[in-house]
């Protein structure tokens, strides 16, 4: 099938004609909306998905939140862990 391929295409530039241009891709492309649009009022909720599952089950959950939410979110696990780290440890056989 290549062999086939290759003769064709040696033997049409051995006849000496050029080979058919190649067209140009379409310059303007039309964007289609993503989303419909909105009606008066309303305002767009960047919304942030996480699939997780809970321990000890093979079932998993999708569970979104509104951006705000989300970031609020990520600030209280990162102060949690901040605090835990900078609280005295106890050692009481030391």
């Amino acid at each position: 099938m290549i062999l086939a391929l290759l003769m064709a295409a040696a033997l049409s530039a051995a006849d000496g004609q050029s080979p058919a241009p190649v067209p140009a891709p379409p310059t303007a492309v039309e964007r289609l909306p993503v989303a419909a649009p909105l009606k008066p009022g309303e305002k767009r909720i960047k919304m942030i998905c996480v699939t997780d599952a809970k321990p000890g089950s093979r079932f998993t959950q999708k569970t979104c939140y509104p951006l705000d939410e989300w970031k609020a979110r990520m600030e209280n696990a990162r102060q949690v862990v901040s605090d835990y780290q900078m609280a005295p440890q106890m050692n009481p056989g030391r």
